[in-house]
């Protein structure tokens, strides 16, 4: 498990589950995409911004359109 930052949103922190060989990808300052493959974008931007998912929608007034293979 991964905790995030405090959401700019509702200022509530978060986690994602996550696996322990693709974070230690990520915390050695590789790329999100590349070190999180299987992951959806809308967790990958919870992991770098704190924006939930649901957030994201109150704020925009719709999902991530992003593909899961940016």
């Amino acid at each position: 498990m991964f905790a995030t930052r405090r959401c700019p949103v509702c200022y509530k922190t978060g986690t994602v589950m996550v696996d322990e060989a693709e974070l230690l990808h990520y915390l050695r300052g590789n790329y999100i995409q590349d070190s999180f493959k299987t992951m959806s974008v809308p967790l990958r931007e919870q992991i770098i911004s704190g924006v939930h998912p649901d957030c994201w929608v109150s704020m925009f007034g719709q999902e991530r359109e992003d593909s899961i293979n940016d």
